[in-house]
């Protein structure tokens, strides 16, 4: 009979978790500073500056909010957790090193064009985040138990994570192929998933 899998309260994970987003979300500014930095000499404007290096801004602002959604979408999960397995510990070990990494794809973008493979290394990314949580979800809620003392993780949430984990694979994919038009832009798809969420869970039941 195989041992059953320990279990242990899941306070500790969240913690580490969150302290990791946050680090990501402040290293996003870095490439900002250094600019602002090299620039001092010469004072130009700010309308100068900010037209000059908007794609950094753009960056920036695209970065931020997709690390912040996806911090989101993990709190949304562990907040109906109370233990943990060893197996939703790995599970989030993939979705945080998505986001540790993400500030380097970010800082590709503001160094060099766009490219269908920066393209694909922001995506892969996002993919492998939003892929986590998908699993993540799935698992918490098809084990209950690890609720104990709160609500069950609902189907709403693993609808929502599978949801924007396919926004995520078509973005990465039409990003790549129109690198040159529409590039990065595709990844406000993720913030456009209400509808695809209906139809899955129209299928769901």
């Amino acid at each position: 009979m195989p041992e059953p899998e320990s279990e242990v309260t899941s306070e500790r994970l969240v913690l580490f978790t969150d302290a990791v987003a946050a680090l990501a979300l402040t290293l996003l500014i870095l490439p900002l500073l250094d600019v602002i930095t090299d620039l001092s000499e010469g004072h130009p404007g700010l309308g100068d500056l900010v037209r000059e290096h908007r794609g950094d801004f753009a960056a920036f602002l695209l970065s931020f909010a997709v690390i912040f959604r996806l911090w989101w979408a993990h709190h949304r999960i562990f907040q109906h957790l109370s233990l943990i397995r060893p197996r939703l510990v790995a599970l989030s070990a993939l979705w945080t090193l998505a986001i540790a990494f993400l500030p380097i794809p970010t800082a590709i973008i503001t160094a060099y064009e766009p490219s269908a493979g920066s393209v694909a290394l922001y995506g892969g990314a996002l993919v492998l985040a939003s892929g986590s949580l998908t699993l993540l979800s799935l698992y918490a809620r098809r084990h209950p138990a690890l609720s104990a003392g709160r609500t069950p993780v609902p189907a709403a949430v693993v609808v929502g994570n599978f949801a924007a984990f396919l926004a995520q694979v078509a973005a990465t994919v039409i990003g790549a192929v129109f690198a040159g038009t529409v590039n990065f832009l595709a990844f406000l798809l993720m913030f456009l998933t209400t509808p695809l969420e209906r139809a899955i869970r129209s299928r769901w039941k």
